[in-house]
């Protein structure tokens, strides 16, 4: 059996994922998936991945408008009825992260590793997205260490 690694997330990460868990409790949405979390990294805006986005030349306005549309539809609950634990795909999402941090050899989970979790994949529906602006894990991961390096 493996021993899972846990790494502490920075501050501006519990925003980026508070900001997706209201997203998606506003539209009455029972999961969080990663147009949600993508749209909360990018809302909350002072991070390293929007940062890498930024440098990359994507139009952060456009992206956000187009991750919405990706979003479910609106199921909105009546005021009060809405409170969801950790979500499935949240969860995964997350564990993919651990796994970006990993690999970088990173003290911290910040939004950069849930951006890149979201790519890592790149037949699902929103790492598509972020393809047709030209982002893919490869670049935003070249992107990345671009930004921290101060290039």
């Amino acid at each position: 059996m493996t021993e899972t690694i846990s790494y502490p997330f920075t501050s501006r990460t519990y925003v980026s994922l508070s900001i997706a868990r209201g997203i998606a409790a506003g539209r009455g949405h029972i999961d969080i998936t990663a147009a949600h979390i993508a749209v909360g990294i990018l809302r909350e805006g002072e991070n390293p991945a929007v940062a890498a986005l930024h440098r990359g030349g994507v139009s952060l306005r456009q992206l956000r408008r187009e991750l919405e549309e990706e979003l479910p539809p609106n199921d909105r609950p009546r005021f009060g009825e809405l409170v969801f634990p950790e979500t499935p795909v949240e969860k995964e999402i997350v564990n993919v992260a651990v796994s970006e941090v990993a690999a970088l050899d990173d003290p911290y989970l910040g939004n950069e590793h849930l951006l890149l979790a979201i790519l890592r994949e790149p037949e699902t529906s929103v790492a598509r997205l972020f393809a047709r602006h030209g982002i893919t894990h490869d670049l935003a991961l070249s992107l990345l260490r671009s930004v921290r390096s101060g290039e």
